[in-house]
């Protein structure tokens, strides 16, 4: 009977899945595994899961197995689907997708603009559709984003990412035949393009989306291979001989998969990949399943020399179990029962995958050597502490209880069990089915063969063949063991005794004597190379130990001397306080003086404060009187201009008046104002050019333009300013247009660059007389406004084309 050599196993998809998070997070801080090339990260997450998710017989999702293998090794829980379109680069937004902050990821997307938005919109599809379990909810955000990206034409370097994750979309919510018809699509894409790789990635993950021993399978992996082989992709190699292997093993093809491993660490030592020990594990499994138990305890070994890291022994129960199991079936039950009790350590029900199957083959053993009380107390104690939660554990938990209680001449409680065990195997999936099974309907066979039951017994043992098509070779040896014990009872006596030689002929074939001989040997070795690692750490000890009463008496001697510095530093630092005391007063003397100080210039700072608000109100009192006082000159020209007769006269005045009002305006802003020293030319020139519109009588025929930046000049820029576009306007309303005759003027200020500030005045009017030299005008207008432009630093040009356009140009003083 072979029960403890069944494959390891879960609690449930969610649960398990909640439970490793909990457990490998612990150990996240940063890249533990060992490689910096993303491509080695991407092997090693998908090696990992491929494990994890096979010894668990299907109860971990595969998506679950990914993350949790992304956590063991904290990698970006992304890179395993994403590498059709990312080489592993981040942006802010992803790297809280990555966290699993995907509020805050999803708060970022309507701020990103062009690539890293699409890029983001991949991620988190890819986020929603490879979460653990398949919830209608997660796919259908993740359709959404797909959708945005899928509808822009302009983004064709991200559509066979975004069609190879739309198509594991729909695989997940179970539309297998739509997945693979667009797989179909991309794959003809891919071929149209020449896109190699792309196409190959396609492949594998098209037969990855199938379920396990469906032949399509293994169609996609072996093109996928060939085209991985030809781009020398090794890491895709491997993971597509991986996929090989899986097959394989689900089809019990058992030499081929052997074979295909040893290609797989050929590989991985030309990569330098050194996590074997997952290969090493499945090694010893098909040693033992051959009957070869010297090769099974070779690998073993090898599995657990490969361990390199904390992160990489977190699966060290599931290697000390094989040892365990190997030593068990070696005879050495006390040498079986200490490795159990190893895989068993630190029992929580984060680690429950790792130690429970463990612990049901230590009480396995129990029975064996007849200690079945001890057995029944630790079934019942760990019943207690971590229940049986899935019915995997259900079911196999009752198992092991059946048999306690049929060692305690309990039939009643054993058939019980053992009926709880056959109503949950009966509806187990097929494919998730393994060598315990087989094993563990020998021995209830057995059990119903002893209580005279044999029809019965009959029946458990064609159920224990039906469930796999091929068993190992010492399940053989029980099966036809039981058939001989059964066959002897009904008095079958000839196919008793062929039953028997069946039996005997497996046994030995598994472990014959030549067999026992060099599995001793590999042991004894085995215990040696670990003796002489301990008489190394022993004399390393003993030096340690020479060295530490050395140190000690150096210590004595430096406490001596340290003594002695200690009462020194201790005077010094008494006398440093004293001195301290004594600086203490005098810069308390000198705060005082510094006190007053304070006072005496916040006083003075006050009076000063005082004095420049009154500066300021009497600035804009001057201002004040000085518009009044232009207002009233401006009066009296009025008045006097009634009585003139001349019209030169007249219209000299009225000029006058306009320049006048020009500045009167200036200093009537500078009076309104907070600020006391500078104009805001837009409002300033629009109000003047207002003015200057409405003071002719010209029946709105001239319109006026005007561009003027959001300048502030000081006063004695302001004033010339003004003056310049008075005398400019008033000229162009007088002579630039014809009577009755519609016009433009238009003006524009604008700052040239961070020194200059340029004005420009233009009209479409008669322009300049054609004897006008522009250059030598005699005008008092134009006089005016060059003279005006010298206040200023600045520069006059006029130019006559089909208009006068005077430009001035002058430099600005930034106040």
């Amino acid at each position: 009977m072979n029960y403890t050599l069944f494959q390891p196993f879960t609690i449930g998809r969610k649960l398990l899945f909640l439970l490793l998070f909990c457990s490998l997070n612990f150990y996240a801080q940063y890249n533990k595994s060992g490689y910096t090339d993303i491509a080695k990260q991407r092997l090693l997450v998908h090696i990992t899961s491929d494990y994890l998710h096979t010894i668990s017989q299907g109860q971990i999702d595969k998506d679950s197995a990914v993350r949790a293998s992304c956590r063991l090794y904290n990698l970006s829980i992304l890179i395993p689907n994403n590498e059709s379109y990312s080489n592993g680069t981040s942006i802010p937004a992803i790297k809280l997708l990555e966290e699993d902050k995907v509020n805050q990821a999803k708060n970022l997307l309507p701020k990103l603009k062009g690539e890293n938005r699409f890029l983001m919109l991949l991620e988190l599809s890819n986020y929603f559709i490879f979460k653990s379990g398949a919830q209608k909810t997660d796919l259908d955000k993740a359709e959404k984003y797909l959708e945005e990206i899928l509808q822009q034409k302009k983004w064709d370097k991200w559509k066979i990412g975004a069609l190879m994750l739309k198509a594991n979309l729909l695989n997940q919510r179970g539309n297998t035949d739509a997945s693979q018809k667009l797989y179909a699509e991309i794959e003809k894409h891919c071929k149209q393009s020449e896109n190699n790789l792309d196409l190959a990635r396609a492949l594998l993950e098209a037969g990855k989306t199938l379920q396990y021993g469906n032949p399509k399978r293994l169609v996609y992996f072996q093109k996928a291979l060939s085209i991985f082989q030809n781009l020398k992709e090794k890491e895709k190699e491997i993971e597509t001989l991986s996929q090989i292997n899986i097959e394989y093993f689900i089809a019990r093809r058992y030499d081929d998969s052997q074979k295909l491993i040893y290609k797989i660490l050929q590989l991985q030592k030309e990569i330098k990949y050194y996590h074997n020990q997952y290969a090493f594990d499945v090694l010893s499994y098909l040693s033992y399943r051959k009957g070869d138990l010297v090769k099974a305890l070779y690998y073993s070994n090898k599995s657990i020399e490969s361990m390199h890291s904390k992160e990489d022994s977190i699966f060290k129960g599931l290697f000390f179990l094989r040892r365990g199991q190997l030593y068990q079936h070696n005879g050495k039950s006390q040498e079986a029962l200490f490795w159990y009790t190893k895989a068993s350590e630190n029992k929580t029900r984060e680690t429950k995958l790792y130690w429970y199957k463990a612990f049901l083959s230590k009480a396995w053993v129990f029975n064996k050597l007849h200690r079945s009380n001890e057995a029944l107390t630790l079934l019942k104690k760990t019943e207690s502490e971590f229940p049986p939660v899935t019915d995997f554990e259900k079911m196999h938990f009752a198992f092991i209880l059946g048999e306690t209680y049929a060692s305690l001449k309990k039939m009643d409680l054993a058939e019980k069990n053992y009926s709880i065990f056959q109503n949950i195997a009966k509806n187990y999936p097929l494919q998730y089915v393994h060598d315990e099974f087989p094993a563990a309907f020998f021995q209830i066979a057995s059990f119903y063969q002893n209580i005279g039951k044999t029809y019965k017994a009959r029946q458990l043992l064609k159920n224990g063949i039906s469930h796999t098509f091929e068993i190992g070779v010492a399940e053989k040896s029980e099966y036809y063991y039981n058939l001989f014990k059964i066959d002897s009872v009904e008095k079958k006596y000839n196919d008793a005794i062929k039953n028997l030689l069946l039996s005997q002929k497996y046994k030995d074939s598994s472990f014959n004597e030549e067999q026992k001989k060099k599995f001793a040997e590999l042991l004894i070795k085995y215990e040696t190379d670990k003796k002489d690692k301990n008489i190394k750490l022993l004399n390393t000890q003993n030096q340690l130990q020479l060295v530490q009463s050395r140190e000690t008496e150096r210590e004595k001697n430096i406490l001596l001397v340290g003594a002695l510095l200690l009462i020194v530093i201790v005077c010094l630092l008494l006398y440093s306080y004293i001195i301290k005391q004594k600086n203490n007063r005098k810069l308390k003397a000198n705060q005082l003086e510094l006190d007053q100080k304070n006072s005496f210039l916040e006083n003075l700072n006050d009076e000063q404060q005082k004095l420049l608000k009154e500066k300021e109100w009497l600035i804009k009192e001057v201002h004040h009187r000085v518009k009044n006082n232009l207002q009233m000159v401006t009066s009296l020209l009025n008045s006097q201009s009634a009585y003139l007769k001349d019209s030169d006269a007249k219209m000299a005045v009225k000029d006058s008046l306009r320049r006048m009002q020009a500045v009167s305006m200036i200093h009537q802003k500078l009076y309104h104002d907070d600020n006391i020293s500078t104009i805001a030319m837009p409002q300033y020139i629009d109000e003047l050019v207002h003015y200057l519109h409405e003071s002719f009588d010209n029946e709105n025929q001239i319109t006026f333009k005007k561009n003027i930046q959001a300048i502030n000049l000081h006063v004695s820029q302001a004033i010339p300013l003004g003056l310049i576009i008075t005398e400019s306007v008033v000229n162009a309303i007088k002579y630039a247009f014809l009577e009755k005759q519609n016009g433009i003027i238009e003006i524009s200020l604008f700052q040239e660059d961070n020194d200059s500030i340029v004005l420009k005045i233009s009209d479409n009017g008669i322009g300049l007389p054609a004897f006008t030299n522009k250059n030598d005008t005699n005008s008092l207008g134009i006089n005016l406004i060059k003279g005006l432009t010298k206040q200023l630093k600045g520069s006059f040009s006029i130019e006559n084309n089909n208009g006068v356009h005077i430009i001035i140009k002058f430099i600005y003083l930034n106040t």
